[in-house]
């Protein structure tokens, strides 16, 4: 299985909970940048793309899904999990790829339990594994 992370966009410093902090103006013209050009790259047929539920990840997602012209689903699990967490969560799926829209230090934390490689992942950032 082939999986997308992309960390979501800048987003506010603070808000009345993490939960519901906000892209900025400057996160969500970043991202429109990134994501038009993944948009002429990306090739696969059959990927399905989960949002975290946090506001600033599902900003994020509405921004990809946007160019993508797919629609996406939240899962709660991508507000924190682990690399066994996501085996668990999509095994039950038959899919080649999977577009999470998610936070750190997760996203780093299962590259590493992967592949033993220390990511940087900066805001707005897609890294692909393979799982």
């Amino acid at each position: 299985m082939k999986i997308y992370f992309i960390r979501h966009g800048i987003a506010e410093v603070f808000a009345d909970s993490d939960y519901e902090r906000e892209l900025t103006l400057e996160g969500k013209i970043k991202l429109n940048d990134t994501f038009r050009e993944f948009a002429k790259i990306f090739n696969e047929k059959d990927f399905v793309v989960y949002s975290s539920p946090l506001v600033r990840a599902e900003q994020t997602a509405e921004i990809l899904c946007n160019k993508l012209d797919v629609e996406f689903e939240i899962k709660d699990i991508l507000a924190g999990f682990t690399l066994e967490d996501l085996k668990n969560e999509f095994k039950k799926e038959n899919c080649e790829a999977y577009i999470l829209v998610t936070h750190e230090p997760y996203i780093s934390g299962v590259i590493h339990e992967q592949t033993g490689k220390y990511e940087n992942i900066s805001r707005g950032s897609i890294h692909i594994l393979e799982i």
